[in-house]
């Protein structure tokens, strides 16, 4: 069977991820020095507590828009019309009121946050920080401005002309990035994917879909059930957003505080690569997302599960290859400049293992979101506080090993059973 288009698009979009990461972290290793290196994946790393400012909207926008949009659609010039076309046009224009506080108030705390955090290191004195941190914090809030549309229009069906925009987004952000790595530009290469993640998508939806704009421009006091209708999933997905930052990215200002700029580097180039390799094993699943909201409304239960599964395992299975080909690699050149630049061998495949064992929970949590619920939320919320704990308590003796140690042992042994156990009796008793 030929591959539809939404995923030759969507696996475009992931190889482009890919590549364009490895492109990435080798320019890095390469312009970088080791201490740079750190400062730089700390600012990505601060720069992505946006999520968290989010709130998991954007993932609750594309559950709620497919069943929202079984009973509306779009015209030519992108109004929304249908049975539905008032609960859509008022969804999109709180919706689009709400990302314009977040925006604010990211910007707002991050900015002087970011510059506590930052002038309290002792950096080399000639390495300029200060500009590429305002600009890097200016540039992500606005770009959350452009996020609820293309969530809105992805869950609604337009998957493939919203993956082109990031398609071109991506692109256009790693081009410039590297650019600025060979004019010798420091953390400003930082700079460049937000700065296209605000200007490209908006400059798309101002020439090809200006009515959605005004939608939502005159919907924003529209009446709508927000508490009823979206809070009750957003709140549980901010803590399972959460959760995953402070499992991951926020590991590397921790490092760079307690352990310095050098190990807090490793394990940033390290995460760019399995984040990478995580990625583009996802888009099996990540297109059928509003296909599999669309049957659990139609309550198509043979349909949600097996789109499920045959796409869940292709995940996996993509994950468990590559990460094995990367493994191998890094076995093999051990004296390689960019390799020494990782974590070492043995912490690099604890590294694989938990995002692995994350990856597969985060399966079995798409699928369940097909219900308009947030399935694992006690869970990752206690073995969080339980992972926080343990790695503030074993990074100042064990640095980096300590923290994949805590991480592989609670995922492992504890999350991936107890969340397979919850995930057969949610859909048993969901399937009503």
């Amino acid at each position: 069977m030929k591959p539809s288009f939404d995923l030759i698009v969507i696996l475009l979009f992931r190889l482009w991820q890919a590549g364009a990461g490895l492109v990435t972290t080798l320019l890095a290793v390469h312009f970088l020095t080791a201490e740079e290196q750190g400062w730089y994946y700390s600012f990505t790393s601060m720069a992505a507590f946006y999520t968290l400012f989010e709130l998991g909207l954007s993932s609750v926008l594309i559950q709620v828009s497919a069943h929202s949009f079984s009973n509306a659609s779009w015209s030519a010039d992108y109004r929304i019309e249908g049975a539905n076309a008032a609960y859509c046009s008022a969804l999109t224009g709180r919706a689009f009121h709400w990302y314009g506080m977040m925006a604010a108030a990211f910007w707002l705390l991050m900015l002087p946050g970011g510059y506590l955090f930052f002038s309290s290191q002792h950096a080399d004195q000639t390495l300029n920080w200060l500009q590429p941190w305002v600009a890097i914090c200016s540039f992500t809030a606005l770009s959350l401005l452009s996020i609820p549309f293309l969530a809105i229009l992805e869950g609604s069906g337009q998957i493939t002309r919203v993956y082109i925009v990031r398609l071109l987004q991506i692109m256009c952000g790693s081009v410039l990035c590297w650019a600025a790595f060979f004019l010798h530009g420091g953390l400003w290469a930082t700079v460049m994917a937000p700065a296209i993640a605000m200007l490209l998508p908006a400059g798309w939806l101002l020439l090809k879909r200006k009515n959605l704009l005004l939608t939502a421009v005159q919907n924003r006091s529209a009446t709508f059930a927000w508490r009823q209708e979206i809070w009750p999933l957003q709140w549980r997905l901010a803590l399972n957003w959460l959760c995953g930052y402070l499992l991951t990215q926020i590991n590397i200002p921790l490092l760079f505080h307690m352990q310095g700029a050098v190990v807090a580097g490793k394990l940033g180039l390290s995460l760019a690569i399995v984040n990478t390799i995580s990625l583009l094993s996802q888009s099996w699943l990540t297109r059928r997302v509003p296909a599999m909201a669309l049957a659990a409304a139609n309550k198509d239960w043979h349909l949600l599960d097996t789109t499920f599964r045959r796409n869940f395992m292709r995940s996996l299975s993509m994950f468990i290859g590559m990460a094995s080909v990367a493994l191998l690699l890094v076995s093999l050149f051990p004296q390689v400049r960019f390799v020494q630049r990782l974590l070492d061998l043995p912490d690099f495949a604890g590294l694989l293992a938990y995002t692995l064992a994350n990856q597969f929970i985060g399966g079995l949590t798409v699928q369940l979101r097909s219900f308009k619920r947030e399935p694992f939320l006690l869970l990752i919320v206690s073995t969080t506080v339980v992972a926080v704990i343990g790695t503030l308590i074993v990074v100042p003796r064990y640095s980096v090993s300590g923290m994949i140690a805590v991480l592989d042992s609670i995922y492992i042994f504890i999350n991936i059973p107890v969340a397979l156990l919850l995930w057969r009796r949610y859909n048993r008793d969901w399937r009503v």
